[in-house]
């Protein structure tokens, strides 16, 4: 990655991921949609690419809306595996812990990410491959 060594692509990563969870915490989608390239593609139980900007806001404000409906309070995140992919792109494997008020349990889940580099770090596709099974099971 442009001879970015291991430590500085995972400070790099770790950066991304605190202003991304940053944007969560604040309830603020379009800060979130910033993160987020268009178009994108989400895997999850079924696939859905975003296309433009607008569907990024659209879908992040839905996102939003049905944490905060949850009693999602804060994100905390660790990062568990980053692997480079040539000079622009990086798949991150994120560990998520969303804690939640009212006397729900915090949902704690893995999400996979392929990121891409141009003027900034945003994410290409994103793998939630574990976080629809959690909310089901803990709501």
């Amino acid at each position: 990655m442009e001879n970015l060594s291991a430590a500085l692509l995972r400070e790099d990563m770790e950066r991304f991921f605190a202003s991304y969870r940053d944007a969560f915490n604040s309830g603020d989608p379009a800060a979130v949609a910033q993160h987020i390239a268009a178009p994108c593609l989400l895997i999850e139980r079924e696939m859905t690419v975003w296309s433009t900007a607008d569907e990024v806001l659209e879908a992040m404000t839905r996102l939003l809306t049905f944490y905060r409906e949850s009693g999602a309070e804060r994100a905390h995140f660790v990062m568990e595996r980053l692997l480079p992919q040539g000079d622009t792109d990086v798949v991150a494997n994120v560990a998520w812990t969303i804690d939640r008020s009212d006397g729900y349990g915090s949902w704690n889940f893995r999400t996979g990410y392929n990121l891409r580099r141009s003027d900034q770090w945003r994410i290409v596709c994103c793998t939630a491959y574990e976080e629809a099974g959690v909310r089901q099971r803990t709501r």
